[in-house]
């Protein structure tokens, strides 16, 4: 990887004067960035950065590889059956907790990775808010994008939402897990002749609708946290000074400025447009 990155700045620095790599648009670096990362920081020209990026990924995905093979060891001792059932209780802990593990490490990884892109992006667009960076901002992680606005008073609303739809896909998901495995079990499962095959087919399918149905809500909450970080980052430049104003207000006309033969007075109103 540090030798492709290498060879993405030679063609770089080629094809390209240093006036011309500074002018590359942030749609461009935000790709760069993404296929290979550290190349936002090469054309920012922020070099010390790109070992600390990839320092944080490799270290974070070789752990990960260390505690995956060290789950699928004990997994398979789990499943052998010689074992006792206190004992595959300790094996279901032990494969429980490295698994965790597993998925915390590639997570880092991931995290180091977005880092990469939004360090590229927001160094670029330092001297100017740009509404590509908080969408893209955004949609890598959601909530940072309005971190980039300045509105951090959204982001509980943000993770709440996504924590609430969370956990309503784990609790149908579950719902659906254990009567599809009832269903498979029919009929020595844990309800016995209290659920007949027609209850079992009907509860699993109803936990399976409500389960799509609320991944379909969490993709729609990803896209409107995008959405509402594109519009603000429109608007964060919109000018609200009190010289910028809109007033209405009533006047009185003396028509006789108008004509000589009609002195009466008339009610109107006047419209101010100031900016």
């Amino acid at each position: 990887m540090i030798a492709l990155l290498l060879f993405f700045y030679s063609t770089l620095s080629n094809a390209a004067e240093p006036s011309k790599l500074d002018s590359i648009s942030n749609a461009k670096i935000w790709l760069a960035s993404q296929i290979i990362p550290g190349s936002g920081q090469v054309i920012n020209k922020q070099y010390w950065k790109i070992p600390v990026f990839y320092a944080g990924m490799g270290s974070m995905i070789y752990m990960g590889t260390q505690a995956n093979q060290k789950y699928h060891a004990t997994l398979n001792e789990y499943n052998q059956p010689f074992y006792s059932p206190e004992e595959k209780y300790r094996f279901e802990e032990k494969w429980t907790q490295q698994r965790v593990q597993r998925n915390l490490y590639y997570a880092g990884a991931t995290a180091f990775y977005i880092a990469s892109v939004a360090d590229a992006l927001i160094v670029r667009t330092k001297e100017k808010h740009s509404p590509l960076t908080a969408t893209v901002l955004s949609a890598l992680m959601p909530g940072m994008g309005q971190i980039y606005n300045q509105k951090p008073w959204k982001l509980p609303f943000v993770y709440g939402g996504i924590a609430s739809i969370y956990y309503v896909i784990d609790f149908n998901q579950r719902g659906y897990n254990r009567f599809g495995t009832a269903l498979l079990q029919y009929p020595d499962n844990e309800f016995g002749p209290s659920r007949s095959e027609s209850d079992l087919i009907f509860l699993r399918n109803g936990y399976r609708r409500n389960r799509d149905l609320a991944i379909i809500g969490m993709a729609g909450f990803y896209l409107l946290n995008v959405i509402d970080a594109y519009v603000d980052a429109h608007f964060f430049d919109w000018d609200m000074s009190d010289d910028l104003a809109v007033n209405f207000e009533p006047i009185i006309f003396n028509n006789q400025m108008v004509n000589n033969s009609n002195p009466n007075l008339t009610l109107g109103l006047r419209f101010n447009l100031n900016f």
